[in-house]
């Protein structure tokens, strides 16, 4: 891991200064480093090396759990992994180019004897299905910084049967991975801004008061650099390129995406572009698309999209309707696997990747969506598609032929689901809002057991992450959580070490408020219907999900946190559950999940 500078594009004024990962066998820096691709069954070893700077190229707020140390502190997360929790990149694992963290949860001596200071090591056992997961930053009170500078990419797990429907001519050979990001540059507009030259990355720093009320009748001053509740840029990077292009040959394309935003959503579509070429003509959709995979590997029955592409529902201009229907939602960290159809778009046709949604989700504010036709800023018009000549033969099958072999082939998968009933326990939890002691708005993870009451004197529900362990669990078990939405945004909850099938969202009294459905229950969409381990969940909705808690077999000893043994005597791995808004994250919406 090592700081670097890059072009990113000809119009920006200048390279932008990263941090990234880079092979230490070919150590050239780049922006999304490596993407690793694993095979199911063959563990991988991976070893870390910290060495980067002591200045962050981002404004830092100390008032932050963990941002009050040096602030080159860095660990490791492999998202959708299960690994031991010693190498699943906690926030208290981190290390600095000189030492390991307090839990020592990376660069423990057990893993590597040899290993030096400002190294990690990882063990990824890779006994998973197929499916794209991602590395990237995870480091207490800075998550949201390293990962915006570039601590970020993707990792893919192959097995058997993918290669079977690849060699049965049902998935394409042409595969290209799409990691969604928005980014701002620093245009030189704002003289206090002092985090790098014209062209490097910018990211807010001042708590805007006006847009978020402040708690509390005497509010403390606030620091000079200030966590904000939520970040939308305005630039939005496909594989590290802004405003991109893809020639695509009128074949069949599997492309795997991710959204690796701070907090902005992605309603997917596809349109052909207008009379300029560069916008996209709502009115003339694209190709149909097959979805047959989360972030979580197969669905058990693929979904057919933009057949024609569905557009943000909206209750009321600039707020969408959360429950949908959608085209492709993708939260931040969710991915889809899927199959877009070129076959029969003409030679020289245009088209455009879009999205609707507003941000944030669903109430949106269009002071964070943009969509100026030609270029970036940009937050609309993703992707631009050339249709080019083909240079090789034509796909074995349609994708109407595709379609149907999946349903053949996934069918069984539906067989690995978890039984309600074989569920040892029933979790009530909830996600909040509240303010801090700067009275800033925050956001937090809870039960539904009141924990005092808020600078406000209202009814809290919400606990830090540093409050003793509420979600402790046995080896094995099968459990089932009841999350309920107490705020005003959409949440993509996710969860480490396991992955977990959505049973439905209803709604409840959120106002006064009453923890038990007062409506019917709502299935997940076609296209949630497997295993997910990041979960969108709907303001004013309780989100039921159930998952088994099982610890990975590794051919070492694991000790157990010490973290939480020293702490709050409880003996187990430490892992953790938050919001995958990357804000919310550090301010304070994730809580330890502790399994014994």
């Amino acid at each position: 891991m090592k700081e670097f500078r890059q072009l990113l594009h000809p119009d920006l004024p200048g390279t932008t200064r990263f941090w990234g990962y880079a092979d230490r066998t070919n150590p050239v820096h780049k922006y999304l480093g490596g993407l690793i691709v694993a095979r199911k069954g063959r563990p991988v070893r991976m070893e870390v090396t910290n060495a980067l700077p002591e200045v962050h190229p981002l404004p830092v707020d100390r008032t932050i759990m963990g941002a009050e140390m040096q602030a080159n502190r860095t660990t490791v997360h492999l998202h959708g992994g299960l690994v031991p929790w010693t190498s699943d990149g906690g926030p208290f694992s981190w290390f600095t180019p000189s030492a390991t963290g307090p839990n020592q949860g990376a660069g423990s001596s057990f893993l590597n004897p040899g290993s030096k200071p400002g190294q990690a090591v990882y063990y990824y056992p890779n006994a998973q299905s197929s499916r794209f997961l991602w590395y990237h930053d995870h480091a207490l009170g800075t998550t949201r910084l390293n990962a915006y500078a570039g601590l970020a990419s993707g990792y893919l797990i192959r097995d058997d049967f993918e290669d079977s429907l690849i060699n049965a001519g049902i998935l394409p050979t042409r595969e290209i991975p799409l990691i969604l990001q928005d980014k701002s540059f620093n245009d030189g507009s704002d003289p206090n801004y002092k985090w790098g030259k014209v062209g490097d990355l910018w990211y807010p720093y001042v708590y805007d008061t006006e847009m978020f009320d402040r708690g509390g009748t005497n509010p403390l001053d606030l620091p000079p650099q200030s966590i904000v509740p939520e970040f939308f840029a305005d630039t939005i990077l496909v594989n590290g390129a802004p405003s991109p292009f893809l020639n695509v040959e009128p074949r069949l394309y599997r492309f795997r995406v991710l959204n690796g935003s701070q907090a902005r959503f992605f309603n997917l579509q596809l349109y052909y572009t207008d009379s300029s070429g560069t916008a996209p003509d709502l009115a003339k959709p694209g190709p149909p698309w097959v979805q047959f995979g989360t972030e979580a590997g197969f669905l058990p029955a693929p979904v057919l999209l933009n057949s024609p592409p569905v557009p943000t529902p909206l209750l009321e201009p600039d707020v969408a309707n959360a429950d949908g229907p959608f085209n492709l939602l993708l939260a931040p960290a969710e991915r889809a696997d899927l199959i877009i159809d070129f076959s029969n778009v003409p030679v020289g046709a245009r088209l455009i990747l879009y999205s609707d949604t507003p941000a944030p989700f669903p109430s949106g504010d269009p002071l964070n969506d943009h969509n100026h036709p030609a270029a970036a800023p940009n937050t609309q018009s993703l992707l631009q598609f050339r249709i080019v000549p083909a240079a090789s033969a034509k796909d074995p099958l349609d994708l109407q032929g595709t379609f149907q072999a999946l349903q053949s082939a996934l069918a069984p998968l539906a067989s690995e689901f978890l039984d309600p009933s074989s569920a040892v326990v029933t979790r009530d939890l909830t996600l909040n809002e509240d303010f801090d002691d700067y009275g800033r708005l925050r956001q937090r993870l809870g039960t539904t057991s009141q924990n005092g009451y808020d600078n406000e004197g209202h009814p809290n529900w919400g606990r830090d992450y540093t409050d003793a362990p509420t979600e402790i669990a046995q080896n094995g078990s099968v459990e089932i959580w009841r999350i309920f939405n107490l705020t005003g945004d959409c949440h993509p909850i996710h969860f480490h070490l396991s992955n977990v099938q959505i049973l439905g969202r209803a709604p409840f009294d959120a106002e006064t408020p009453v923890f038990t459905a007062t409506g019917p229950v709502t299935p997940p969409d076609a296209n949630e219907a497997g295993w997910k381990e990041t979960v969108r969940m709907n303001p004013g909705e309780v989100t039921t999900v159930i998952m088994k808690l099982e610890l990975p077999t590794v051919p070492f000893p694991v000790p157990p946190s010490p973290r939480v043994q020293e702490a709050y005597g409880i003996t187990g791995a430490e892992y953790v559950w938050h919001c995958h808004i990357l804000e919310h994250e550090e301010h304070d919406m994730m809580r330890p999940l502790i399994v014994s």
